[in-house]
């Protein structure tokens, strides 16, 4: 795996409990544009990591993107070292993984990894790209490459 996309999910609405919170059409709307600015990019990826939130679910799939989804609850309110751990989860031959996850672990994730970048300050629909060293996502293995707030 050499690049990494951390993404915040799109706007949600409001429900109860929290992880049955659906985007809103804002929200689609930001899935949408963040999809496309990672086409503008040259990427497209290979496999996609999500929470099993519902808002994330629905994020992923207002990207319209042609590529595998895993859905996990430990994405759900983790820390940024749980994310490190699940992208450690996925099969090393994947060049381009997409992470659409909440605040503050996706952040928290592109600190810890590049520890020396100015992280964007995550609003709904933030995508940060990642250069992933060879090895294992630890921190410090990662450089920022560009982000996006739709």
């Amino acid at each position: 795996m050499t690049v990494l996309a951390l993404m915040r999910h799109g706007e949600a609405g409001m429900s109860i409990p929290d992880e049955a919170r659906p985007i809103s059409a804002h929200g689609r709307d930001q899935a949408r544009r963040s999809a496309l600015w990672l086409a503008e990019q040259g990427l497209t990826p290979d496999h996609a990591l999500v929470s099993a939130a519902r808002r994330t679910v629905e994020t992923f799939h207002a990207m319209d993107l042609r590529c595998p989804m895993t859905a996990t609850e430990d994405l759900y309110e983790c820390p940024g070292r749980r994310v490190l751990d699940e992208i450690n989860g996925v099969p090393g031959d994947i060049g381009v993984l997409l992470v659409v996850a909440h605040f503050p672990g996706v952040p928290e994730a592109a600190m810890q990894l590049d520890p020396g970048a100015e992280v964007p300050g995550f609003a709904p629909g933030t995508v940060v790209l990642m250069d992933l060293d060879d090895g294992p996502a630890t921190p410090g293995s990662g450089r920022m490459r560009s982000w996006f707030t739709p």
